[in-house]
This record gives C-alpha cells, structure tokens and sequence, in this order.
C-alpha cells in the first residue's frame, strides 16, 4: 500500500486554479500590517528605556494590546490566508472557494477586525486577555472570518476524501477547525468566568493561539515548501501523521502551565506539566521528519524559501524545548513573569511562525503569473532577520534568568529593573535589523530584479508538485479510511476532553474551595472601584503587574501570603497575569496612601526615581493634586486589591482552616504575614537596630535611587513630589532623630503617611542611608532660659501633652485615637529646630492631626514651648562613621 509522502496535483487539466489576487492582497496586508505591529513593538520596548518618550501616543498598555494582536492576527493570519489561497488548491486540485467570498474574508480581516480593532485598543476599548486583546464586537468579526475561512477552504479537501490527504492539508484542516472551537473559549468565556477558573481557559487559549492555529498553520507551510523546494519527498508520511496527531491530542492539555504555582487546582497544573514534557518529545518528532526531508539541501540552503523554511524548523525545535523547559517547576520558579518568557514568546511568533509565514509568502509568490522577486534584497533579509531575532532572544532569555534571581533573592524591586536595562537597550537596538529585514522581503517581492516563475511553468518544472506522486483512494483499505475518520472524530473529542479537563472541572473545584473558604458574601466594587477596575484593564497594567501571589517562598517572602480562590470571585475578566515588569499587586489595599498613588500615575519617577512605569498626565488637570474622576477611580480600584481578605484576617482565616485538608490552602491560611509587602508601613515599634558598617557613598547612592523625588537632593524636602503630599516630606536640615528612631522610621515608614518603608534594604544599606539622614541635619542642641522652659512647660502641659504625652514621647492618651493616625512627634528622640516648631504651632501640619495654634498661643508662648520640647531630647547612640564604599 502506497502512502502520500509529497505534494500532489491531481487537476487532471494541469496547473491547479490559483486566485492570484487574493494571494497577493493578503500577502501584501501581511507585510503592511506586520510594519506597523513592529512599530508598536518598538515604541513598546522603548518605553522601558525612556520611560516619558511616548507621552503623545497611547499608553503602554494600549500599544502593547495592538501590538501583539498585530503579529498574530494582522501579520500571521493573513500570510497564513494568502499562502492557502496558493496552497490549497495544489493541494486539493480543485480552486479555493470563490473570488467573492475571498474579497468578502479579505475586507473583513483587515477593515473589520485589524483597523478597527487597533483603533478601539488604542482608544481604550478592549479586554485585558493575552492574545485575546481586542474587545467582544470585533471577536466576533474574527470568528465570522474564521466561518468564512472554513467555508473557503475546507469543502475542496472534503471534496476530494480524507484518505487522499498530504500532510499540509492536514494541518490546515486541523488549524481551522480546532481555532474555531478554541478561539471563543479564550475570548469570550473568561468574560463571564470570574478569577483563577477564568484564568484556566486563558491559559487554554493563549496555548491553543499558537498550538492550534500558528503551529499548524506553520508546519502546514514548512511540510509544503520543503519537499516543493527539494523535490524530494517527505522523509516519513508516517512520522509526519504521528506529530500531526501527536499535536492536536497534547497541545490542548499544556495551557495551565502559564499558571504554574497559582491557585489553579494542582491537579491541572501537573496535567499540564506532564502534556508539556510528551509534547516536547512529539516536535523532536516533527523536526526530524522536517531535517531529514532537507537531506542533501545543505546547512544554508540556497533557494531562498527554503533557507527561511529550514531556519523556522530550527527555530521551531528551540521554542517547543524551551516550553517543556519552563513548564518545570523548579525552573518555572525563576523564569516565570520574567523576560525569559517575552523572549520565547518571541521567538515563537517572530521566529518559528514568521519564518515559515516568509517561507510559504515567498514560494507562492515566485508561482504567481508576471512574479517577480529580488534575490539579493532576500537574501540579506533573511540573514538581517535571523541575527536580529536571534539577538533578541538570547538577550531576554539572559535578561529573564537575572530578574529571576533577582526576585528569589531579597533584593529590593527596583534592583531587578536597574540590572535589566542594559538588557533592554539591546532589545530595541536588535529590533533595528529585524524591521529592516522585514522591510526588505517586501521589497524583494516587489522589486523587479529577476522573474519567478508562474504557476503554469511550476506545474510543468516542478515534479513534486505534479500528478506523478498522487495517492489513489483504490489504494486504502476500509478500514484505513475508517482510522482517518475515527482519528479526526476523537481529535475534536479530545479537545473537548481538554478543556473539561483543565477549564470546566478546575472551576468546579474552585467554586466548592470559594464555598469552603471565604470569610463571607463578597464586597462587591463601588462604582467608583469597578470604573477604576475598567481603567486598569484598559491601560494594560496586568501585562505589568500580576495579581496573584504564587505559592512560592519567593512570592510569599516579599507579597505576602498566596492567593486563594475566593480572592478573584468578583474578577470578570481575571487579570492574574504573567508578567511582572512591576511588583503584584494582590495586596495593594492600605500599602501606599491616595496621594502617593496619584502622585505616582501623575508622575511616576517623583515618588520613585527610577520607575519606569508611563505616566497618566491626561487624568489630571495640570497637577498631582488635581484629578479628575479617572484617576481618583483607578487609586479606588487599587485600593481594593485584597481589601476582603484584609478585614477578614486573622480571624477569617482562622475560622476556615479546620475546613480543608488542602496542602497549598493550608499554607497560605498558615501565612504569618498577610501583606509582606516591604514598603507598607506600620506602627512604631520592633525594628532591628541600625548596623555599624554602614558608609556614605552607598547610602548617597541609595538617597539618590530612592528618596530625592519626595526629600530632594539635599533633603531640603523640596523633591518634585514634595508639594502633593501630604503631610510634606520632612526637610532633613530642620530635623535631627537618635539612632533608634531613625532605624524605627526607615524599617517601618510613617504610618499613615506616604513616608514608605524600607524592609527590602539590608542591614548595611539602611545604616548608610541613615548616615545621609543624619548628615543633612543642621539642628544645633541649643536651649532657651529657665523662665521660657518654664512657661514652655506649662503650654505644653495644657495644649500638647494629651497627644505628645506628659514626658513628650508622642504617646499621650489620645495619640491612637487621631482622626488622621499619624503619631505624634517624639520629642525625646527626635530634635527639632525652634523655627520649624515655631512654624508648625502657628500654621499646623497639614496632612495630620496637628492643628495650628497661632490664634489660640501668643508669640512668646509659642517660642516657650519651642524651647521646651527641645530641652526633652535625650542623645542617645551615635550613628556609626562611614566605611568603605562596598555593599
């Protein structure tokens, strides 16, 4: 029996009908909108450079939307549509559908889903869903095309029987079936499927974008051209229907290892895990049967388009290697939310699937009537576009392992971003080669330097796509055409197997562990917070900030304890995310005050130098202390990041835990530290104390990282954010603290204040920062005559002792009970200068509870009192002299 090992005509009339026209409308809006994705790609990757270069175009977030459905809906969807048009009726010997409904699929791809997608993203209408970007009307449009599609393509393979099939029509077949199976659980179900369960058909669908729709599509491509280039057949038809169905029975069950370690119930993740491993052993399988098809072609081929097919094999054997690799759960734990994960991806869409995409564009343009090409622009295309991705690559997957060990260990955050620049330098620098080697291949299709040869030449120069090699049905057995029938029924089957397995049943036990676990009905959102809730998604900021706190002791070390189920039951869609250029933001309730968070969207570097998060100036009016209703939505919706399981706990926690026996609830109920995060500050009290090693220019470096934008460079108090907080920074001149409350300050913040904590620097360090503190102070210990201390005394007895304490520690009777809780000042170890004293008595301090007494004490009471409180302080350790300079 004879199986079909290479690409067959059966047109008994000769060359095949071939829609010339559609092949180069798509193949041409291809390259157009592929141009314009990288474009977002680099304006993307820029901001993480020059984080204010884009403040006239959309946000980030919005590009990042538009970029991503760019490349794989705009670039690879209509090069794998123009490459059909040219493929299929080769393949079936019959024409492709017709020319109206081919205009009809044209227009809606690219003027009912590409334009105006972009458009709604970029004006703020879409779905925080990876690969799933674009907003409910226009997935709709996309599964209407992918309807068309079918229509289009299907019925001349149908036509012509299953049995008689080659590989390629397999893979179409496949990749349009099961896309239009998948695509509107990824869109649409996570909609209406709130948090974690949500997540999981996420999960389904950001694989199943590329296992079920650009991998099929891509080896369609590569098991045509390849043996259409060599004129060989295939090595294995055997091996070839191996991988075929090896990647349609196991790619479906690999989605959940995006959420490795989440709260996704573990018996998914260990399903999706193991999947992974097989799967990596089925595309050693592809790749094999792919190289040796290549036998005799040499390392660097000399057609063109199978240099590009045999660079999108190698690439596709990394990609696929890389994610068994990551779906390991000790590699997961460094790898995962970092650049590593940015680098495979990008090697999967702009490596394997534009590789191929290029290779099938470039084959079926050299067959097209009056075709013409320019070897020479490809040629330097291909090597232009080979170092570019592959630079890239290698430069975030580098990028990936130092964030990673950045974040296991208990650097500050920010230490992961510094340390990632350089890589991200030379990331937009490698998109350099990569937009010219684009611009390049669609300058050589339509340059005129040599003629390809047209389709009716092909078909009598090329014997591999003649009539020679064709399969006669009279070949198969019933029982063979049986197996191809059974085999593509349990095929659908299974796939719907995979997404009970890993979406419907991990809901189900999700909604029991939710029944079983959480403190009680669910706060739902104020308008306000579900308005703030729309803002977040629609700016991007999950492709930044998770909101999950992986069971990991990474995570639970520096956010707290991990995520439960009953945690996102109000989160329609989730927005658990994958990718953490910024801190999660799980359990952001209560950890900054509303003035930090609008000085941060306003202007992020005033509060944090060294962000590199956009700023948002359009949701205020001029100012930081001016918002508009945007802004003060989303602080409202950030405030609400864990707020239920904050009131609840300890008790709400307490009262569940004789409820389960699961290991992984168990250890988030048994969490010591609800919100670990180091920068939330807390009431005065336990703080290790400052060590004696620390050294001035470490701690100028640390001042210059951290605290210029609120304190300013000489601690004046003067930063940019000084005048939108309130109370203000506290300039440093006018200000002396003792060792024990200056470590007191900088370990637990200023409660209450948008003074933040510092647990995330070492012992070292924050001695040498106190060492810059101290070193701003000109407060000279200087005291006032026995009569004014006298009088002082008495002022501060009947004004201030209530809230200062009779001793003035700032622990008076009514010290814990202000309507703002910031404590009061502790005169005993804190020297204040008589004119910033004199200033807050006759003014007050906004921002806390200290009212001004200027109308109520006279000047010489007041300048008393000054004297009074001053002659409280108690020296007591001195801050260590500086050492070296060494961390």
């Amino acid at each position: 029996m004879e199986t079909n090992t290479t690409i067959s005509n059966p047109s008994p009339g000769g060359a095949p009908e071939i829609d010339s026209l559609l092949v180069r409308a798509h193949a041409l809006a291809a390259f157009a909108t592929l141009l314009i994705a990288v474009l977002f790609g680099i304006l993307v990757s820029l901001q993480f450079i020059f984080p204010d270069l884009i403040g006239a175009f959309p946000s980030w977030g919005r590009m990042r939307y538009a970029h991503t459905q760019g490349i794989m809906l705009g670039w690879l969807g209509n090069a794998f549509i123009a490459f059909m048009y040219y493929a299929v009726p080769v393949l079936s010997g019959r024409p492709a559908g017709n020319r109206t409904i081919g205009l009809i699929l044209f227009a809606l791809w690219n003027f009912a889903v590409m334009l105006p997608g972009w458009l709604l993203v970029l004006s703020g209408y879409s779905q925080p869903l990876e690969w799933a970007e674009f907003p409910l009307p226009v997935d709709v449009v996309v599964i209407l095309a992918f309807v068309l599609a079918a229509i289009q393509f299907l019925p001349p393979f149908f036509k012509r029987g299953f049995e008689n099939l080659y590989v390629s029509s397999w893979y179409i077949i496949g990749a349009l079936v099961f896309t239009l199976m998948s695509y509107p659980m990824g869109n649409l179900v996570p909609e209406f499927v709130p948090g974690a369960a949500g997540a999981a058909f996420s999960g389904l669908w950001i694989h199943d974008a590329v296992g079920l729709f650009v991998t099929p599509m891509g080896l369609a491509i590569l098991y045509f051209v390849i043996p259409a280039t060599t004129g060989r057949p295939i090595y294995s038809h055997f091996l070839s229907m191996l991988g075929f169905w090896g990647l349609f029975f196991i790619y479906p069950l690999n989605g959940i290892h995006h959420y490795i370690y989440s709260v996704i119930p573990m018996a998914a993740q260990t399903t999706a895990i193991l999947a992974s491993f097989i799967l990596g052993l089925v595309v050693i399988i592809v790749v094999s049967n792919l190289m040796l098809s290549q036998r005799g072609s040499g390392w660097i081929p000399q057609n063109i388009a199978l240099r590009f097919a045999s660079m999108s094999v190698l690439f596709y054997l990394i990609v696929s290697l890389q994610g068994s690799l990551q779906a390991d759960m000790g590699f997961s734990q460094t790898v995962h939310f970092t650049d590593f994960i940015i680098g495979h991806s990008h090697l999967a869409m702009l490596g394997f699937a534009t590789f191929a995409g290029i290779a099938g564009i470039i084959h079926a343009w050299q067959k097209l009537p009056d075709a013409s090409i320019n070897l020479k622009a490809l040629d330097w295309s291909y090597w232009l576009l080979t170092i570019g991705i592959t630079l890239m690559v290698l430069d975030l997957t580098v990028a990936g392992f130092v964030q990673g060990e950045s974040w296991q260990s208990a650097e500050p955050w920010l230490a992961s971003v510094r340390a990632s620049t350089p890589y991200w330098v030379v990331r937009s620098l490698s998109a350099i080669p990569i937009t010219i080697g684009f611009a390049l291949v669609l300058y050589g299709l339509l340059s005129s330097a040599e003629s390809a040869q047209s389709t009716s030449n092909a078909a009598q120069q090329s014997s591999n796509e003649s009539a020679a090699s064709e399969t006669q049905a009279a070949g198969f057995s019933p029982a063979l055409r049986m197996s191809y029938i059974v085999a593509s029924v349990a095929g659908v089957g299974f796939f719907v197997f995979s997404v009970s397995l890993l979406g419907v049943l991990p809901r189900q036990t999700l909604s029991d562990e939710e029944l079983t676990l959480a403190p009680g009905p669910a706060l739902v959102l104020t308008p306000a917070e579900q308005r703030g809730r729309d803002i977040y998604a629609r700016e991007g900021c999950s492709y930044c900030h998770t909101q999950q706190v992986r069971y990991t002791e990474a995570d639970m070390q520096r956010f707290g304890a991990p995520t439960l189920a009953w945690e996102g039951r109000q989160d329609y869609p989730h927005m658990l995310g994958t990718r953490r250029i910024g801190p999660d933001l799980a359990r952001a309730a209560n950890t900054r005050t509303k003035e930090w968070h609008l000085a941060h969207l306003y202007a992020p570097r005033s509060v944090v130098p060294q962000s590199i998060m956009p700023a948002y100036p359009e949701m205020f009016n001029g100012s930081a202390d001016r918002p508009r209703r945007e802004a003060m939505d989303l602080v409202a919706y950030l405030d609400s990041l864990g707020r239920e399981r904050d009131l609840a706990w300890p008790e709400g926690d307490q009262r569940v835990i004789s409820a389960t026996d699961d290991e992984r609830a168990l250890m988030s109920l048994n969490a010591e530290v609800l919100n670990a995060h180091p920068a939330m500050t807390r009431p005065r009290g336990s703080a290790p104390p400052l060590a004696a090693n620390g050294d001035l220019e470490t701690g100028q470096r640390l001042w210059r990282q951290n605290c210029r934008g609120c304190h300013g460079r000489d601690g004046l108090g003067d930063g940019r954010a000084a005048e939108w907080l309130q109370p203000v920074p506290v300039n440093l001149s006018e200000h002396r603290y003792r060792a024990d409350l200056l470590a007191d300050i900088l370990w637990n913040g200023v409660y209450g204040s948008s003074m933040p904590a510092w647990r995330d620097l070492n012992a070292r360090q924050l001695a040498s920062l106190a060492m810059v503190v101290d070193s701003f102070s000109e407060v000279s210990n200087t005291s006032g005559t026995a009569a004014q201390i006298n009088l002082g005394q008495q002022v501060f007895q009947t004004h201030c002792a209530e809230c200062h304490g009779d001793n003035g520690d700032g622990n008076g009777f009514a010290a814990n009970n202000l309507p703002i809780p910031i404590m009061p000042t502790d005169f005993t170890r804190e020297l204040v200068s008589e004119t910033a004293i004199i200033r807050a008595l006759r003014e007050g301090v906004a921002g806390t509870s200290m009212a001004p007494w200027g109308d109520r004490l006279s000047d010489v009471e007041m300048v008393a009192a000054s004297h009074y409180v001053r002659s409280l302080f108690q020296a007591g350790a001195q801050l260590a002299s500086g050492g070296n300079a060494d961390d």
